[in-house]
């Protein structure tokens, strides 16, 4: 079984998020991918206590599959181990280490905001570097995050420019976050021109695109700037959220 095969099996399994996509996989050892296999093997037959010891020893070993599943089984507290925020932190490092872009991205966000509970400090700096290994990958998330972090001067220094580039490639992944700050920096005109339209277009792109939350944070920007909105231009921002859409593949 394949590395991406037996990470969908084992999240199906668990009911986590084990995507792989984008990831380039260091080539762990030999015993390591053999743990592994023993892990994913005793999982199958019910036993966890076993396959969590194999995945351990296999992460070790540099099994960047292994330290992914165990980061998400210690960050949920589920598959037989205690939640643990340390212990996740510990197989996220390896994960990203060994190129899984997931685990970057996670990684980059404790770093943006630090964690005292394991001893964690606020690392601008580590969070960048974290978003930009996992932007290798070309993941949406991660180029929103780099988007902010040049827009706010954390890390780096402010380059509005260089953030809209980073926000305009993470909206084309039609990532509703990404939409969603175009559709304010457009309303507030920081470092672009004020459009109300455009505006009001990208919003509305938040809104068709995003999940539960972040429709819902789409519409808290929707209802901060209702007010501002002339007769005629919400028409105008659907057609120009319309067009957007049909330029970028349609649906």
């Amino acid at each position: 079984m394949t590395v991406r095969k037996s990470l969908a099996v084992l999240a199906a399994a668990f009911g986590l998020n084990l995507a792989a996509t984008g990831a380039v996989f260091a080539e762990p050892s030999y015993e390591a991918r053999a743990a592994y296999d023993r892990g994913v093997a005793a999982q199958q037959a019910g036993d966890m206590e076993s396959a969590v010891t194999e995945w351990k020893e296999a992460a070790k070993g540099g099994h960047t599959g292994a330290a992914w599943i165990l980061a998400n089984l210690y960050d949920k507290g589920v598959g037989g181990v205690s939640k643990s925020e340390a212990q996740a932190y510990e197989y996220l490092l390896i994960a990203a280490r060994g190129g899984q872009p997931a685990a970057a991205v996670r990684l980059g966000e404790i770093y943006l905001e630090g964690n005292e509970r394991i001893g964690l400090k606020r690392n601008y700096a580590q969070a960048l570097k974290s978003f930009e290994a996992a932007s290798l990958a070309q993941r949406a998330d991660a180029q929103y995050y780099i988007s902010l972090m040049h827009r706010n001067g954390w890390g780096t220094p402010v380059d509005r420019t260089e953030s809209l580039r980073w926000l305009l490639l993470a909206a084309k992944k039609r990532y509703a976050p990404a939409f969603a700050e175009l559709g304010r920096i457009h309303m507030e005109g920081e470092g672009v021109a004020k459009d109300r339209i455009d505006g009001w277009g990208y919003l509305m792109l938040a809104n068709r695109f995003g999940d539960q939350a972040q429709r819902a944070a789409a519409d808290e920007l929707m209802e901060k700037y209702e007010g501002w909105m002339k007769p005629g231009e919400k028409e105008k921002a659907l057609e120009m959220a319309d067009t957007w859409v049909a330029s970028h593949g349609g649906t």
